[in-house]
C-alpha cells in the first residue's frame, strides 16, 4: 500500500523506549507557580539564587506601581480641582464621560455641538432617536464648563498622565516578569542533567520518526 511507504511524523510525549518510569517531576507545580509568584519556580527546581532575584524584582515592580497608582489618583483629584477653579466644571459628576469631555473640548456647547452631530450619524433618518440620545448625552445646567484658555485646558490634560502611563508600563513590565519565569521553569531551571529535553526517535510501532520530549 502507497501509505506504508509514506513517513510518518508522530509527536507524543512519552518516555524512552526500554528506559525506567520516570520520577514524577515538580516542573509543573514550578511553572504554575511561577505564574502566581515568579521566583517561586525556580526555587521548587532548585535554583535558588536565580528565584531569589525574581522575588526580589517582582516586588519592586509591584512597589512601583503601588506609588506610581498612589500619584496618579492624587493628581487626577488636583485635576479635578483645577478644572473647577479654571472651567467651571461640575466637581459632583462622577462619571468619566465628563472628564474625557473637558479635555477634548474647551466649552459645553462645542461639546453638545458633537453630540448633535453624532446623533445625526448614528440615526440619519429618525429625529426622535436623533433627540432623545441628544438629550441622554448633552451636559447642561451646572454640568457646562467654559475653559479660561486654552493653555490651562490643555494643562488639564497633561496632569496626572505620565504618572497613569508610568502604571501601565509596569504592569506590562509585571507580565513579562511572569512570562519570563514561566519559560525559565520550563526549559531551563533545574536542568542540571546531561540527557537532552527534547529527542527525535524512530517509530516503535510503524515507519515514522517520533519527538519524545521530557519534562
Amino acid at each position: 500500500m502507497m501509505w506504508s511507504t509514506l513517513l510518518v511524523l508522530m509527536v507524543g510525549i512519552e518516555p524512552a523506549v526500554g528506559a525506567p518510569a520516570p520520577k514524577p517531576s515538580p516542573r509543573g507545580r514550578a511553572i504554575l507557580a511561577s505564574m502566581a509568584l515568579p521566583g517561586t519556580g525556580q526555587m521548587i527546581l532548585g535554583s535558588a539564587k536565580r528565584g531569589e532575584a525574581l522575588l526580589w524584582f517582582d516586588g519592586t515592580l509591584w512597589a512601583l506601581w503601588g506609588g506610581f497608582s498612589w500619584f496618579s489618583s492624587a493628581r487626577e483629584h488636583d485635576a479635578r480641582l483645577f478644572a473647577g477653579r479654571e472651567a467651571g466644571a461640575d466637581l459632583n459628576v462622577r462619571e468619566s464621560r465628563y472628564y474625557r469631555a473637558l479635555e477634548q473640548y474647551d466649552n459645553a456647547d462645542q461639546y453638545n455641538d458633537g453630540v448633535r452631530a453624532d446623533a445625526r450619524d448614528i440615526y440619519p433618518d429618525d429625529p426622535e432617536l436623533q433627540h432623545v440620545y441628544y438629550e441622554s448625552q448633552k451636559y447642561f445646567g451646572s454640568k457646562t464648563w467654559n475653559w479660561s484658555s486654552d493653555s490651562a485646558r490643555f494643562r488639564y490634560w497633561g496632569t496626572g498622565r505620565d504618572a497613569a502611563l508610568n502604571a501601565q508600563f509596569v504592569v506590562g513590565a509585571l507580565l513579562l516578569n511572569r512570562l519570563a519565569s514561566v519559560v525559565d521553569c520550563a526549559f531551563f531551571a533545574g536542568s542540571g542533567r546531561s540527557e537532552p529535553r527534547v529527542e527525535f526517535r524512530p517509530g516503535d510501532t510503524e515507519p515514522g520518526i517520533k519527538v519524545c520530549c521530557r519534562f
